[in-house]
């Protein structure tokens, strides 16, 4: 299954969409626990919601373009 990973095309672009896809729910945990801080006036400096759409974006495009080159003959 590495061999897979590693050689193919696919296995590159789902690669690509695993690890994007983390970045996203990383993003999206950090904005869930911004949007329920205690203080709200600790504003902080990273803009969550665009890392999560981003990363969101990438792992839609990159997953398409994985299961399109898998099925590809």
């Amino acid at each position: 299954m590495i061999d897979w990973l590693i050689a193919s095309d696919a296995g590159h672009w789902t690669m690509l969409a695993a690890a994007a896809l983390l970045v996203a729910a990383l993003a999206w945990l950090g904005d869930w626990r911004r949007a329920r801080r205690a203080v709200p006036d600790a504003v902080g400096c990273m803009p969550w919601t665009a890392v999560f759409m981003a990363a969101l974006l990438v792992t839609v495009i990159a997953g398409t373009l994985a299961f399109l080159t898998w099925m590809s003959p």
